[in-house]
């Protein structure tokens, strides 16, 4: 198969609609008799678009532009945010409520919508019916690094249309294997990656946006996600869950490439973990991220509610200029190498919380108020 490339410099809905229909065109992609669709964009969390970390609205606005311009009759955009998160406000600051009303598309909670129960490698698994039954299924990642997968991509998009019980249990499993496993399930017809602005560094939620200019089109995931990876620096085969849906024979790691855009070399994340002054969150693939995102959550939260101004503020001050504090979580969590104080994150991590005598911050993951209200007492 083939992977389409071109330089895109701003996001501007006319000009990326016409660069979707060279790809299209290019990738002699039938869009014909294609009369429902589901769009699935990266919204991961509460993100603004300038910040990188979501799919921008105006790449699914020229995407729906192009499918009904070409004969689809009815688009929804579809993704489910991260476990626990309030999906409305996702939507919201994302600008995807707005963006839905304004083109008359439904808005589409993966999270909750119906399932279909499927077998998997890992025994049974649902899959939303709408996406199932739509005519055209089109994934829009966008271009991250992360901590755990080296790259957030296509694939790792894809994990997006799980419930919020199966995302968990991605990670108790390894995340790794059930990444692929999963890309078997109602694997996208079309793959359009906004690259145009990204992440690097600690990604996905936590690194510095990136100016790439990349847009990338194909029909195979493995194989978008393989050129994207090489644009930024990186060499697919050393990505894990890459190097797996290889073997697994889910593409070519080697595809051939139909047009061109710049490589913009990305910062990696740190392998061992990610640092906010000297506030430590150590990786562990079994976690998963929206825990230390409850912690950053809740450290907002104390900055935002006058009632912790002069209860935890001053701590968190305190630990992050002069102190050193470590953030575990997941199943396989360990004890940091580093000296300092000790936090364990959710449910996962409560048994070494207790063996070692740690403060423990319990959830799946925890709420921004349960974490500012025992790090207020504990700290």
């Amino acid at each position: 198969m083939t992977v389409y490339l071109e330089r895109v410099r701003r996001y501007d809905v006319d000009s990326i609609e016409r660069s979707l229909a060279r790809a299209v065109d290019a990738l002699e992609f039938d869009l014909s008799n294609r009369r429902t669709a589901v769009v699935k964009p990266n919204l991961v969390i509460a993100a603004r678009p300038k910040t990188g970390v979501v799919t921008h609205p105006a790449v699914v606005e020229a995407l729906v532009a192009l499918l009904r311009a070409r004969g689809c009759r009815r688009v929804a955009i579809a993704d489910g945010p991260g476990v626990g998160l309030d999906v409305e406000e996702v939507f919201r600051v994302s600008g995807y409520e707005a963006l839905a009303e304004r083109l008359g598309v439904e808005l589409v909670n993966f999270n909750t919508a119906e399932r279909r129960k499927r077998a998997w490698k890992y025994g049974e698994i649902g899959v939303p019916a709408v996406l199932e039954d739509a005519d055209l299924y089109v994934n829009v990642p966008k271009l991250k690094t992360h901590g755990y997968t080296t790259v957030t991509l296509s694939i790792k998009n894809h994990k997006g249309m799980l419930s919020e019980a199966d995302k968990k249990r991605d990670h108790h499993l390894g995340l790794h294997d059930p990444l692929v496993q999963q890309a078997k399930l109602r694997p996208p017809d079309l793959v359009v990656l906004d690259g145009i602005l990204g992440v690097e560094g600690d990604g996905p939620l936590n690194g510095r946006p990136k100016r790439a200019e990349i847009l990338a089109a194909g029909t195979n995931m493995l194989e978008v996600d393989a050129v994207a990876a090489r644009l930024m620096g990186f060499d697919p085969r050393a990505i894990e869950h890459l190097a797996i849906a290889e073997r697994e024979g889910l593409g070519s790691i080697d595809p051939g490439i139909v047009g061109e855009a710049p490589r913009a070399h990305f910062l990696p994340a740190n392998e061992e973990y990610g640092r906010v002054m000297n506030i430590y969150s150590w990786r562990d693939c079994t976690a998963c991220s929206m825990c230390i995102d409850s912690f950053s959550a809740g450290a907002k939260l104390a900055i935002r509610e006058p009632k912790y101004w002069l209860t935890l503020v001053p701590k968190l001050v305190y630990w992050g200029f002069f102190g050193k504090l470590h953030i575990v979580q997941g199943r396989a969590a360990k004890l940091p190498t580093k000296d300092g104080r000790v936090i364990c994150l959710g449910k996962c991590t409560r048994d070494l919380a207790e063996e070692h005598g740690l403060i423990h911050l319990p959830g799946c993951p925890p709420s921004a108020t349960d974490v500012a209200e025992t790090l207020r007492k504990e700290l």
